[in-house]
């Protein structure tokens, strides 16, 4: 990320923390969950197996703290020319330490990532933070994350197109012979980070009727036949960027049935994108979506033997929190007047799926950008039924 981008990012939340009373932000991310998002957004990077906290003080230099020393030399790469790297052996106690030299005690200090902690870790945090008035402080970086620019969508359109690449990568080797379906996923995954990810990963399910989508590689051990449908996502983070790609791929010309409801599929999409115009508010789309599944699906959502999320946000999230909860088929909808609404530069993964009982699960999926009165695809896999030769 440039600096500038960094810069902007930092000084408008720097803005937020002083109009509203608060010294300074502290977050919390072990890479693997919703934490991670808030400091890539922040910093630029956050990598997948490592425990920082970023402290980012309502005036003055953001410091992030680090007790891994290999992570801590990327950070200053990516982020040492906008804030402080601090590498330590004790990172609450060099928390401490930062805590002790940016905020005085007794002011309002914000804090995120805090489902993130064990039990252990989160009586220690906030024992540190005793000394302080506290204030639980995710919907404020959240907020702020809905506000996208085009220097996100590039890095999304990059991520999309090596998401691209390793769906035409699995089709294209699904028809070696004697090929496996774990050696398609190793494969593909391999491409990926050759291209770049940060992190490249797919699922993939074949048979005749895959009954869901994520298959485990001692699953796949028989090899791809000829009567096969080969279902694949490839999911990418690129730069802290996510993307994603959904495909159905056939040796043989697809059944009526199949042709028929792939078709209803991409129609799906292209209603959904359709809505992805400014001001909409974002659980339209779901709506959308799910109104749709239900005249070709006979199962309801619940009684469906296998169907996920038909669409979400995307961005230094697999699924931005600041949409999730107005992306949920499931919602509390008395709640939709306070819903997220799209902005321009939002980017949204929109997969509907479902499952047929002569079919078997079914799903489409692209990566769409939001735009002023509709939104477009970034993903450039040809839509549809992927033939295999």
């Amino acid at each position: 990320m440039t600096i500038n981008e960094t810069k902007q990012r930092i000084a408008i939340l720097q803005a937020t923390l002083a109009g509203r009373g608060i010294s300074a932000l502290v977050a919390f991310a072990n890479g693997a969950r919703e934490g991670a998002g808030t400091v890539r957004y922040l910093t630029g990077w956050m990598p997948f197996s490592s425990e920082v906290f970023l402290v980012v003080p309502a005036k003055g230099s953001a410091v992030i703290v680090s007790a891994d020393k290999n992570r801590a030399r990327a950070f200053l790469m990516r982020f040492g020319g906008e804030g402080e790297v601090v590498k330590t052996t004790d990172l609450y106690g060099s928390l401490q330490e930062v805590l002790a030299k940016l905020v005085p005690p007794g002011s309002v200090l914000a804090y995120t990532g805090a489902d993130d902690f064990t039990v252990a870790q989160s009586a220690r945090f906030f024992a540190l933070l005793d000394a302080y008035e506290k204030l639980e402080g995710t919907e404020i970086v959240n907020v702020q994350r809905l506000e996208r620019t085009p220097y996100e969508v590039d890095k999304h359109r990059k991520a999309t197109e090596i998401a691209d690449k390793m769906v035409a990568h699995a089709m294209g080797i699904a028809s070696v012979k004697g090929i496996t379906g774990a050696e398609i996923m190793a494969e593909v995954e391999y491409m990926g980070r050759r291209l770049g990810a940060d992190s490249a990963s797919c699922w993939l399910a074949v048979g005749e009727r895959p009954p869901e989508t994520y298959f485990e590689l001692f699953e796949l051990v028989e090899p791809v036949g000829p009567d096969s449908r080969v279902q694949i996502g490839t999911t990418v983070c690129l730069d802290g960027y996510y993307a994603q790609v959904l495909r159905m791929g056939m040796f043989k010309e697809p059944s009526p049935e199949l042709q028929r409801i792939s078709g209803a599929i991409l129609e799906m999409q292209d209603a959904a994108l359709a809505k992805m115009a400014v001001g909409t508010p974002v659980h339209v789309l779901v709506d959308v979506l799910e109104s749709m599944i239900d005249e070709y699906c006979p199962y309801t959502r619940t009684e469906d033997p296998f169907r996920f999320q038909s669409i979400h946000g995307m961005s230094n999230s697999y699924s931005d929190p600041g949409v999730a909860p107005f992306l949920n088929a499931g919602r509390d909808q008395s709640r939709d007047g306070d819903s997220a609404r799209v902005t321009e530069n939002m980017v949204f993964e929109v997969h509907p799926n479902f499952t047929m009982p002569e079919l078997g699960h079914v799903c489409h999926g692209d990566t769409a950008v939001a735009g002023k009165d509709e939104g477009s695809w970034l993903s450039k896999t040809p839509r549809g039924i992927y033939y295999l030769s």
